[in-house]
């Protein structure tokens, strides 16, 4: 469905039973995607999160059903986001991808997504990063902040370091917009109430 718009993002994390997270991810990445929606992917974990935690992340026109069921799984955590920009393409290229969450103030989420996307037209000219998608938590935190979350693509650890606009420029990279991206991130960092990454890699 080339010209599908997809509005709402689910993210399931499986909890399984231990030494079985790759059998889950294989099972579901098999199973393909649910009818009306997409499979944006299945991802295993490499850094931050339990090794027996599978991630898997669907795109829908409408509103999910309730997700999935097998003997393997002990529990599931599910949570509903609006699309902010991008996230209509699955993930399929190598390398690791970045679970990147951000906590802001309400009114900010706007402020956030606009540097961001602005951000974006720049530093994926220098860097090997690449976005997947933006998406807003429909769930706020204990304290009443928006949640959202983002995914980035890179083609190693090593791209990720070198993408950090707050470290020295790397020496065999020009980088040659790299204030414009990294001013832009900086007055990101300015709004945020908190932070965190948890790095994975697509199941096989």
């Amino acid at each position: 469905m080339p010209d599908t718009n997809y509005r709402v993002l689910r993210f399931d994390e499986l909890v399984v039973q231990p030494n079985h997270g790759e059998d889950v991810a294989k099972a579901v990445r098999s199973a393909g995607a649910p009818r009306n929606a997409q499979l944006l992917g299945v991802f295993q974990p490499l850094i931050g999160v339990s090794s027996n935690i599978v991630t898997v992340v669907t795109n829908w026109t409408g509103e999910p059903p309730p997700p999935y069921e097998n003997t393997q799984i002990r529990d599931v955590r599910s949570r509903l986001f609006d699309t902010l920009a991008r996230g209509q393409t699955p993930c399929t290229a190598s390398g690791i991808y970045t679970h990147r969450w951000f906590v802001v103030a309400p009114d900010q989420v706007q402020t956030l997504t606009e540097l961001s996307v602005e951000a974006w037209r720049s530093s994926e000219s220098d860097t090997g990063m690449r976005i997947a998608g933006f998406w807003h938590c429909r769930q706020p935190t204990a304290n009443g902040e928006a949640l959202v979350l983002m995914i980035v693509n890179y083609p190693s650890l090593t791209a990720w370091d070198e993408s950090r606009y707050w470290k020295p420029k790397p020496e065999h990279q020009a980088q040659p917009n790299r204030e414009v991206w990294g001013g832009l991130f900086a007055r990101r960092r300015n709004i945020l109430r908190d932070s965190w990454v948890t790095v994975h890699q697509l199941a096989k």
